[in-house]
């Protein structure tokens, strides 16, 4: 029978050893992005899939749940504490509440995820909306789903964030409001960002941050929030249930939805995903990217999202624009496997980045011969820089919009007016050597973009057959250049062994050479490369791989290569990333002047009704219905309390009210702060 718990429960559970893995379950492998959607899917109430628990009738070894750090070279990582329980130790646990001892037999990486972000060992961010972006309600009155800007990995300096750790901290621990006061709230970026800005309303903001942190810890203690089994089992059940439970499970998906719906409108939106891919063998269609390309063009404002692309898009738009951004999508395609951005398409870092090239490729003409040197400098930086600064990891439509807008802007040869868009940009991740060695899984774009970025600077990997740049379409494995099965028979150190799937242990080669490679060590299989191919120095170069792999003097070297690697590939990231940040902002950001008397015109929505001003950058007052107000904040509480909220309202003026630029895009005002 289907149970519940609360996140609350959960978290108490493990900490008093009544929750545990069986040993042989898999490493949590998740990468932060699915936990970024799990936060979500949680606010928004929406089913993330029962917990499977067993109580097993049987003796069996289990292990803790893995809250390590992420690995760093030269730093052992705690080995997961393992111990094995007795029928009887079990059956003695479970004589006054059967719970007292559960396994998770499904839902580990859902568990390790939610118990890594509680503890603080992930970095997770509830980003709040500001409240004139709240339909029909107050900051106080609205459910914590409609104050959800994002579940992001950092705090945002325009908008109230709260840090899901430290709302567990606050949840267990007797703090007084002082010390929420000033160990939370007044360490936020957003603080700190307007807290010298004379009407800021430091009382005000506070109470918005105790509520929220109130909300998201009812959250926490909902008592219907995880659903779960708890399954007695013999032996034989237990060794079943892992046999079958790979075969369950049925996902929605949104293409058929909108299918069907188009498909009323005399649009067959199915036979022309078939009709693209049987003319364009050579191109992968993610059918959503030219969706959301015509919803972009479309709306106005901008939006994206599936619900708008429903309830919004029609059969007529699809016939208009399909075909056109089709060719887009495949021009856009061969211009970054040209030009060396991809190695091949299954991996790109971020598909959702096409879209926005898309933009940029149809505003100057639809053929990037047309880019100028100035236009080509900057997609280089904004695409490498997206890829390392995580920029599409989590939901992605709000930086989709951005860059397309901001692309548009530059294919128009104008500069950029928000100085917050370059700092967003310089957020990238690996800014030292030891930053590369954290980073071991496909699934991570920093690991794939470093691969790529190999790519780039050489202009094309070779094939170490036959010295022939790897092709499009070309079949690829993240090789272990150290194979995996070599070192796990002669590493004893474990904090080498933490390095084994290390992007600088790993490049790209195809797989069927891949599975040739074996065990052997590296001396013995690249030699018998060079037998067919006697120019493999070459191509090893290629991928910042030294040549003296091939004599044999680092076989027993592992460490000392990975230093070596990772270092060449930090200099490659400090080429294309670091060292050129300053000089792109210098050419490509321009501050918004305006002179003393000059006013633009502003406006806001509170419950759904409008407000309309004019606002003097220069002097940051605010003209509304008659009235001077020496203050964006003074003219929005003024706003709002017209619109039916109480005498005591505060509101931050800065993001409450907006304006729209010379290219059309809505901005906050907070853009043009000194």
């Amino acid at each position: 029978m289907e149970q519940t718990q609360s996140l609350k429960d959960l978290m108490l559970d493990i900490d008093n050893k009544k929750i545990h893995l069986p040993e042989f379950q898999r490493d949590f492998v998740w990468e932060i992005s699915k936990t970024y959607d799990l936060f979500d899917s949680l606010v928004k109430d929406i089913f993330i899939g029962a917990i499977i628990y067993g109580i097993p009738s049987f003796e069996i070894a289990v292990r803790e749940i893995d809250n390590r750090k992420k690995v760093t070279k030269g730093k052992k990582r705690p080995v997961l504490a393992i111990r094995t329980l007795t029928k009887s130790e079990i059956e003695e646990r479970q004589k006054l509440d059967r719970s007292n001892f559960r396994l998770i037999l499904d839902g580990q990486q859902r568990t390790t995820s939610i118990y890594r972000t509680l503890k603080g060992t992930d970095d997770v961010w509830f980003v709040a909306k500001n409240e004139d972006e709240i339909i029909d309600t107050t900051f106080e009155n609205a459910k914590l789903e409609e104050l959800l800007e994002e579940i992001a990995g950092e705090q945002d300096s325009e908008r109230l964030s709260i840090k899901l750790s430290d709302v567990w901290d606050i949840e267990i621990n007797d703090y007084d409001e002082e010390e929420i006061r000033d160990k939370f709230f007044k360490t936020t970026l957003y603080f700190r960002n307007y807290t010298n800005d004379p009407d800021f309303d430091e009382k005000g903001e506070f109470r918005k941050f105790r509520i929220l942190r109130k909300k998201i810890g009812d959250l926490f203690k909902s008592e219907k929030l995880l659903s779960f089994y708890l399954l007695d089992m013999t032996l034989e059940k237990f060794v079943v249930f892992f046999e079958r439970s790979n075969t369950r499970g049925v996902q929605l998906n949104f293409i058929d939805i909108l299918a069907a719906k188009l498909y009323t409108g005399n649009f067959n939106l199915k036979e022309k995903i078939k009709e693209f891919e049987q003319q364009n063998s050579n191109y992968c269609l993610i059918p959503e990217i030219i969706v959301r390309s015509i919803a972009f063009i479309k709306s106005s404002p901008k939006e994206i999202n599936r619900n708008y692309i429903l309830t919004s898009l029609n059969a007529d738009d699809f016939k208009e624009w399909w075909d056109k951004l089709c060719r887009l999508y495949k021009v856009t395609l061969d211009y970054l496997y040209e030009n060396n951005f991809i190695i091949s398409q299954d991996w790109m870092p971020y598909d959702n980045m096409i879209i926005p090239m898309m933009n940029f490729l149809k505003e100057i003409g639809g053929d990037f011969h047309q880019m100028n040197p100035k236009q080509k400098k900057f997609i280089e930086f904004w695409y490498w820089s997206s890829v390392f600064s995580l920029r599409y990891s989590g939901s992605s439509n709000e930086r989709i919009i951005e860059d397309s807008n901001i692309l548009i802007q530059i294919a128009k040869d104008k500069k950029i007016n928000s100085a917050s868009y370059f700092n967003k940009l310089f957020k990238i991740q690996i800014l030292t050597i030891e930053d590369i060695y954290s980073f071991d899984k496909k699934a991570n774009a920093v690991y794939k973009g470093i691969l790529n970025l190999i790519n780039f600077e050489k202009s094309g990997l070779l094939n170490w057959n036959n010295d022939a740049k790897l092709s499009l379409n070309s079949i690829l494995e993240d090789h272990h250049i150290f194979p995996k099965s070599y070192l796990n028979k002669v590493l004893t150190n474990e904090p080498e062994k933490d390095l084994i799937d290390c992007v600088a242990n790993r490049t790209l080669i195809p797989k069927l050479q891949n599975i040739k490679i074996s065990d052997q060590p590296p001396s013995e299989y690249l030699n018998e490369i060079k037998a067919t191919n006697p120019d493999i120095e070459e191509s090893l170069e290629n991928h910042l791989i030294t040549k003296e792999l091939l004599n044999g003097e680092y076989d027993k070297e592992f460490s000392f290569f990975i230093e070596l690697r990772a270092n060449a590939i930090f200099e490659v990231v400090q080429k294309h990333l670091i060292t050129p940040k300053d000089a792109v902002k210098e050419e490509f950001y321009e501050e918004v002047k305006f002179e003393e008397s000059a006013n633009i015109n502003v406006y806001s929505f509170y419950k759904n009704n409008k407000a309309e001003a004019t606002f003097n950058p220069a002097t940051t007052k605010i003209f509304y219905k008659g009235s001077l107000f020496e203050s964006p904040s003074a003219a929005a509480q003024f706003v709002k309390i017209e619109f039916g909220a109480g005498e005591n309202t505060t509101e931050n003026g800065w993001t409450f009210w907006k304006f729209v630029d010379e290219n059309g895009i809505e901005k906050k005002i907070s853009e043009l702060r000194k």
